[in-house]
């Protein structure tokens, strides 16, 4: 149980692009499918509600072991281990909304949703595979985090319109602007704000010319969002057909 909790790579390892990354994509498609055809049955199940409490659980759980274990191993360093990812702020903002019943705050929260996890799903900065706790803390924290917003979407019938990009892209930026001052501050790193990951790097070199990561990120961002609203304009444009 120790290894299992250990920082080392383990038996089963995790490449860019390998057999373990392609399959953790492939559920994270496969759940999103299977959400979306079986949508209407779960609308009509007693439970459907009561799904908000148990992600947002498994998402504060997963988050409070990652941070107990730096703490208890004695390698936390608040340079690295803050929850300033945009991934980590928007997850907790994300947890907040699901246990509150806060309906409004998904029409912004479900661009973030795509604008952190989606890039680190795509380019993961991992090498342990599920036989570490690390593989299941990246997979809660990002590709977990989609489900959870896709059964908002389709299931809980959490409404998003094409007028909440703008206002959530805004948003993302205030985040950055925060972030990045704090970097500024204290010589630290999060959201790329001031350099990319070496992982990054060494997958696309020429990313190394760009002197401002920052704006790598807004146009990541923006994908991002532009991709997410496909998912809400190919359901409303089914429900225009149907009624």
């Amino acid at each position: 149980m120790n290894t299992f909790f250990s920082d080392t790579d383990g038996l089963i390892g995790f490449s860019l692009f390998g057999w373990l990354h392609l399959l953790t994509i492939a559920v994270l498609i496969l759940a999103v499918y299977l959400l979306y055809r079986f949508r209407f049955r779960l609308m009509k199940w007693r439970f459907r509600e009561q799904m908000r409490y148990l992600f947002a659980g498994i998402m504060f759980l997963n988050m409070t072991v990652y941070y107990g274990l730096k703490l208890y191993n004695g390698i936390w360093d608040f340079h690295v281990h803050l929850p300033l990812h945009f991934c980590f702020i928007s997850g907790y903002l994300f947890m907040y909304a699901l246990v509150t019943n806060r309906k409004e705050m998904f029409h912004w929260l479900y661009f973030f949703a795509f604008a952190g996890p989606l890039p680190a799903i795509l380019l993961p900065d991992l090498t342990c595979g599920f036989d570490r706790f690390l593989y299941w803390q990246y997979f809660i924290s990002h590709h977990f985090f989609l489900i959870a917003v896709f059964y908002c979407l389709f299931v809980l019938q959490w409404r998003v319109e094409r007028k909440d990009i703008v206002p959530a892209i805004i948003k993302a930026n205030f985040v950055f602007l925060l972030v990045f001052l704090f970097n500024q501050l204290f010589h630290t790193n999060y959201i790329m704000t001031s350099t990319l990951p070496s992982h990054i790097l060494r997958l696309m070199p020429f990313l190394s010319h760009f002197q401002s990561p920052i704006l790598l990120l807004e146009l990541a961002g923006v994908a991002s969002a532009l991709f997410a609203y496909s998912f809400v304009l190919h359901d409303y444009n089914r429900r225009s057909v149907l009624s």
